[in-house]
């Protein structure tokens, strides 16, 4: 209590005090979740929002006034910021709920006159610009505050990241970085633009071919690059970049100190730009100067370009999730085993779920930190287990579990729900609606051109039928040996889904229903479009996850016959695509979980 209120404090002490030439004191202040690349997952050092708050989610903005601290979290959060915000400093707007103004309504509200102030290294163009006219248009100001407030009295701030730079194979990336730099200059002649500026980290390592560590669960380096006409250039910490890394961008791209971007962009500013205005900041806008200058602002080719996977990508998933599956498999077996023997709870199982991934040799880490809920934890969306609050896990238990695993070959992400017992018909009831709307959008074929927000439905319609729904999206983009979460595809009822899925875009599959206190349960496969053989014109689903379902929480009567097909089918693929990776128990245990439903009795 006292830490968070002297940060607060400290933060409206700075405020109150904003030198002259920068217009004086503040009416407000935005602290984004986001860092200087716009990423979800952000290096320690720039974990400000957390740090002004306490709430750790991955996603939220916060604004601080002279006497208000508000917080904007969407569904996935509201029990995890009920949880670690302190009520008596900070407010929770529950972003989605129709009662609840968006943090821009609730700046624009503000008393004309109002100067509302944000570092614009954190927000991205088009949300500063979006912003500022809102507050225009009431009289107020959006001020870009070029020292962040927060970072002032941090002493103790973690150092910068310098993770080694290692090199993604083409093997893997399935085309040369110089290759890949050809179609962006292409793009960009298209468009009357002879620059373009990165600094998506996802984006500068899926163009370059190289990976590291410096953001928790993403192999990616902090970086920024220049693409022209006639150079391109790779802004890092080059202590970070050994031999190989270096002789891999021989004559692809000059290697430039991280520092030196700024310097870059303003001695090219007379050029003409493409410059995501979704993904770079106001920052980056504002060192180019005339706004004239900037030719284009749409999305960076480079992010549509890294969302359809070529074969070689799509090859690497497909094999890291099968090796995922194995390991998921040994660790169900040992779990069905260890859980009814006592002693385990929500942070050892996720610790050994670990430990079998760990046994592959491409295994690099986890994609994000695994979600497991025993009971009411389970109804918290994205609630981590920490050992000192960490719930038993035991017979009678309901227990959620969300896992994914980096390897260097592919990116995975998986969620299945388990009860140790008899499910009462309630749990089991509410499951089964989610699995059926999993299994909708799986079998799901679907018109070239149609979006995910139009898929959402799908997935929705069977708790709607029980008047049910869940306050997070469908799926997620997500990257091939990159990030869990990947724009622009993504399967939801909010208005970023307008974007059309199209073949070689892979998304998660993740509807889900949760009681506050009682349970949670999820089910998630990751799917990849393809081309439907059948039907010209149309796409399907190909599922890439391999994992079986357990029938703890399946209520049969409540499938149809396409339904049970479905399942049967898919359990049959999963236990022909895994059987040459196991053997002894866990094979017997893989061919017991993959047995048809009209067997499930035995």
């Amino acid at each position: 209590m006292q830490t968070a209120l002297r940060v607060l404090n400290n933060l409206r002490g700075r405020m109150a005090s904003l030198p002259g030439d920068q217009g004086g004191p503040l009416h407000a202040y935005i602290v984004p979740s986001s860092d200087d690349h716009q990423g979800e997952y952000v290096p320690d050092r720039w974990l400000r929002r957390a740090r002004v708050s306490g709430f750790t989610g991955s996603m939220a903005d916060a604004v601080v006034t002279p006497d208000r601290a508000l917080l904007w979290a969407d569904g996935r959060y509201w029990l995890q910021a009920e949880a670690q915000l302190d009520a008596s400093l900070w407010t929770l707007m529950r972003s989605g709920e129709r009662t609840t103004p968006s943090m821009q309504q609730w700046l624009a509200d503000l008393p004309a006159g109002a100067r509302v102030g944000v570092d614009p290294r954190l927000l991205a163009a088009r949300t500063f610009e979006d912003i500022a006219r809102a507050l225009e248009k009431k009289g107020s100001r959006l001020v870009p505050v070029p020292t962040n407030l927060v970072d002032l009295d941090w002493t103790d701030a973690p150092p910068m990241p310098r993770s080694p730079v290692r090199v993604h194979p083409e093997v893997l990336a399935g085309k040369p970085a110089r290759e890949k730099i050809a179609d962006l200059r292409a793009a960009m002649a298209a468009k009357g633009a002879d620059a373009h500026a990165l600094s998506s980290l996802d984006a500068i390592a899926w163009l370059f071919n190289l990976r590291a560590a410096d953001v928790p669960y993403n192999p990616v380096f902090l970086a920024y690059a220049i693409v022209a006409d006639d150079d391109a250039a790779l802004f890092t910490d080059l202590s970070r970049v050994g031999p190989e890394a270096r002789r891999a961008l021989e004559g692809v791209a000059r290697l430039e100190e991280y520092s030196e971007f700024e310097p870059n962009v303003r001695a090219m500013a007379a050029r003409r730009w493409w410059i995501d205005e979704a993904a770079a900041s106001a920052h980056i806008v504002s060192l180019i100067g005339d706004p004239a200058r900037i030719v284009e602002r749409s999305r960076s080719p480079v992010t549509l370009a890294k969302a359809r996977k070529n074969p070689a990508e799509l090859a690497g998933m497909r094999e890291a999730h099968r090796r995922d599956g194995a390991a998921m498999v040994r660790f169900l077996r040992w779990m069905f085993d260890a859980v009814p023997r006592g002693g385990q709870t929500e942070t050892s199982i996720a610790a050994r779920l670990e430990q079998f991934r760990a046994e592959d040799p491409r295994f690099i880490g986890p994609s994000f930190a695994t979600i497991a809920g025993e009971g009411p934890n389970g109804a918290v969306i994205h609630y981590r287990p920490e050992p000192q609050t960490a719930r038993p896990v035991g017979a009678g238990s309901h227990f959620l579990l969300d896992s994914g695993a980096q390897y260097e070959d592919g990116s995975t992400d998986i969620t299945r729900a388990f009860h140790f017992g008899k499910a009462p018909d309630d749990h089991r009831d509410r499951a089964t609606r989610v699995l059926q709307g999993m299994i909708s959008v799986s079998r799901l074929r679907f018109p070239i051109g149609t979006t995910g927000l139009q898929i959402d439905a799908f997935a929705r319609r069977f708790l709607w039928d029980a008047g049910l729904d869940y306050a997070h999206g469908t799926g997620h983009g997500i990257g091939a040996a990159l990030s869990v979460h990947e724009w622009p595809p993504n399967i939801s009822a909010r208005p970023a889904a307008q974007v059309a899925i199209e073949p070689g875009m892979i998304c998660s599959n993740e509807p889900g229903h949760y009681e506050a206190g009682r349970y949670g349960v999820r089910f998630e496969n990751v799917l990849v479009a393809e081309p439907d053989p059948e039907r010209p014109g149309f796409l399907r689903f190909e599922t890439l996850t391999l994992c079986p379902f357990h029938p703890s929480l399946i209520d049969v009567d409540l499938l149809s016959p396409d339904e049970r097909r479905w399942l049967d089918d898919y359990h049959a693929h999963v236990r022909g695509a895994l059987t040459p990776l196991l053997e002894g128990e866990d094979l017997q245990w893989l061919e017991r979980s993959t047995r048809p439903i009209a067997r499930w009795a035995d």
